[in-house]
């Protein structure tokens, strides 16, 4: 298994495993991770537009350790994973959607 990168517009955004190029191409079109790297946010802005080009590349050397160590955290935390795919993201994210409903409990302060 090789670590690859899919950079966008010049920044290292999800680490990931697969066998190949062409497989790490194929998780390149999950939806799943097309929908994250949508939604999720980096200082405020989406990590993807929808329309700029997702690139695949082999890890640098300090990326791959990253992935290398979350990996290896991740074993020693939970039960084994088997196959399941291992993503992590080269920056701190947030997830807006989980906090949709923050809104609600700001019109009832200092009532």
């Amino acid at each position: 298994m090789s670590v690859f990168v899919a950079e966008i517009l010049g920044r290292g955004i999800v680490a990931f495993d697969a066998a190949t190029e062409d497989d790490a191409r194929a998780l390149l079109s999950d939806e799943a991770l097309r929908r994250d790297l949508h939604v999720f946010q980096n200082q405020g802005r989406c990590l993807w537009d929808g329309v700029a080009q997702i690139n695949l590349r082999g890890a640098l050397p300090k990326e791959a350790e990253i992935w290398h160590a979350s990996r290896a955290t991740a074993g020693q935390s939970s039960e084994p994973r088997g196959d399941e795919d291992w993503r992590i993201f080269l920056l701190p994210v947030v997830d807006p959607s989980r906090f949709d409903n923050d809104d609600d409990d700001d019109d009832n302060d200092g009532d």
